[in-house]
């Protein structure tokens, strides 16, 4: 059974819209990578998503694609657009290494290279989040304690019945196991459903 058609618009949802854009632009720069090896092309893709991050992929130097580009086209007047296309694509790159470099200080690398001010900042913000995580694992601690404890209670009244039921049932008939109320009707022993713990078990009459 074949896929149903597409239809070509945008997708509201931001989640599903960017999963789409991520799978698809994985595509575009495969298959430009493919014309470029096959075919002994220069290929030079530029792509900005909906928040203004750009992806780029070039099979040789981007620069030297669009300078070909700029004079294959006649030097048509977009010299100012071009010099603003590198300028823009120079400070993202620029962006997105700090960015990398603001997650490996974060993760404890390249820490050598900051000034004092950075690493002011940096243990701040490290306090900051330790504190957070902290929190969210006292809440969880608690919460598994509370639950904990409230088998423990449900496990003792159980034993506390078993008890009773046993000390009756000794009183009443040495290694019995039947005990008889007051009109002479045998009682059977108390019964308890031990619910297991995987879910893929649970009222499938184990």
């Amino acid at each position: 059974m074949g896929r149903g058609k597409i239809e070509i618009k945008k997708i509201e949802n931001t989640t599903n819209r960017q999963v789409t854009f991520s799978k698809r632009r994985s595509g575009l720069f495969k298959k430009a990578k493919e014309i470029s090896i096959l075919c002994a092309a220069d290929v030079a893709v530029i792509v900005f998503n909906s928040t203004g991050r750009f992806f780029d992929f070039a099979s040789s130097s981007m620069k030297t694609i669009l300078e070909r580009y700029k004079n294959a086209s006649g030097g048509r007047a977009w010299n100012n657009e071009y010099e603003q296309m590198l300028s823009q694509l120079r400070n993202l790159k620029k962006e997105n290494e700090e960015l990398q470099k603001e997650m490996s200080c974060v993760t404890g690398e390249d820490v050598e290279t900051l000034a004092p001010s950075q690493l002011g900042y940096l243990d701040e913000a490290l306090v900051l989040a330790a504190k957070k995580v902290r929190e969210r694992k006292t809440e969880v601690l608690k919460y598994e304690r509370r639950k904990t404890e409230s088998k423990v209670i449900g496990l003792q009244q159980k034993s506390t019945i078993l008890r009773e039921w046993l000390a009756n049932a000794e009183n009443h008939e040495e290694f019995g196991f039947t005990v008889s109320d007051s009109e002479g009707q045998t009682t059977p022993p108390p019964a308890f459903r031990v619910q297991p713990s995987q879910p893929n078990l649970q009222g499938s009459g184990h």
